[in-house]
């Protein structure tokens, strides 16, 4: 089961990570089409999702019903370090995004 988890957890990051990377392409270019209004939805709704339980992924919780492993990968196929800081990891780039969608809408 552990391996099921970990297989859905990785997919869920990569589509979130693609939706963040598409987020930044369409700020960079301002230009917003609907990829972007679904990436910002998706990354919205992670955002609520997380912030609800605690500031832990909903799945995390779940393989913990699973493993005794204590390290930050063990519910995804990740390495460690990024998985340990990847809140903090992308809410620096969304923040900067930000910046940069603020920056372009004042010049």
């Amino acid at each position: 089961m552990i391996i099921l988890i970990k297989t859905i957890h990785t997919g869920i990051w990569v589509i979130m990570t693609l939706s963040v990377l598409y987020i930044g392409y369409s700020v960079v270019l301002m230009r917003f089409d609907t990829v972007f209004y679904i990436s910002l939805f998706l990354i919205v709704s992670e955002i609520i999702v997380i912030v609800i339980n605690a500031w832990r992924c909903p799945l995390t919780n779940i393989a913990r019903k699973y493993s005794r492993d204590e390290a930050a990968n063990f519910d995804i196929y990740l390495p460690e370090i990024i998985a340990r800081y990847n809140k903090e990891i992308f809410s620096v780039i969304l923040f900067m995004i930000l910046l940069f969608y603020v920056y372009n809408l004042i010049k």
